[in-house]
Formats: C-alpha cells, sequence, structure tokens
C-alpha cells in the first residue's frame, strides 16, 4: 500500500489531516491507484488514519479532500481541455480552478464532468493544490 497525506473536509468539521492507502493496482485504469481512483472508485467507506487512530469515513459526508498538486492530464487519446472555474459549495466554500476535462470531444463540457454519475468526486487544480470536490455538495458552478 502507498501512503498519502490528504487534507479532508468533512460536513460540520474543521479541515483536517488524514493518511490514506493507496492500492499498487487500479480498479479503473493500469498501474497503480490514484488518489483519484481512491475517491471515484466503488467504496463508500474510506479508510484513513487520522492523528495516529484509524477512522472510516463516509464518502458522502466529506466536501472535499485536497492533496499535493498533480501534474497536468496528457491524454493522447483524448480531448484535454482546462476549464478555469469556480465551485461554490453547500456550506459556502468556494474553490478557484482548473478542471482538467480528459474525455472524448462530443462529452467534453464542463456539464458532462459534472453530470457524470460514475465519478462521485471532481478534480480541480489550484496554483499550489488538487482538489477532489464531493459532487453533492455542490451548489453552484461559475465557469471562468
Amino acid at each position: 500500500m502507498i501512503e498519502v497525506a490528504v487534507v479532508v473536509a468533512m460536513t460540520g468539521l474543521d479541515p483536517q489531516e488524514h493518511f490514506l492507502y493507496l492500492a499498487p493496482y487500479s480498479e479503473r485504469r493500469e498501474g497503480p491507484e490514484s488518489v483519484a481512483d481512491y475517491v471515484n472508485g466503488t467504496r463508500r467507506f474510506f479508510p484513513m488514519l487520522s492523528d495516529g487512530v484509524p477512522k472510516i469515513l463516509n464518502r458522502e459526508q466529506i466536501l472535499w479532500m485536497r492533496y499535493e498538486k498533480l501534474p497536468p492530464v496528457v491524454d493522447m487519446e483524448m480531448t484535454v481541455i482546462e476549464k478555469l472555474t469556480i465551485v461554490e459549495l453547500s456550506d459556502g466554500t468556494r474553490i478557484e480552478g482548473i478542471v482538467p476535462i480528459d474525455r472524448p470531444r462530443e462529452q467534453s463540457r464542463l456539464s458532462d464532468v459534472l453530470n457524470d454519475a460514475k465519478e462521485a468526486f471532481l478534480r480541480m487544480d489550484t496554483e499550489e493544490e488538487t482538489y477532489f470536490v464531493n459532487k453533492v455538495f455542490i451548489r453552484r458552478v461559475i465557469p471562468r
């Protein structure tokens, strides 16, 4: 397992550092599991470690998860569009960043990504970090 430090914001709680553990293989693609695979996979509960205490977090209660900035998406077989976007969450939090869209051209609108039921979390890249935002808590999206 690969240990990864993330900051997790849950409903009604202050954001807190956690460690999650990625598998050496991904259920969604070839190679090791990524944070995107972890949050958008089949797990409804995420085992993590916080302050040395094991915890299992309900995916439906996570507002967002913040991770070190990931490299840009590059996929030669897909259209890659970077859409500057502001996301407002149900608790009033606003996150501004780039939403990388790596899909075929006919499915490359921001609304296509938001409406994709196969992915519970939306990736957003800011200047310094990558967020995975739980779509359940998105109140409004403002494309720039």
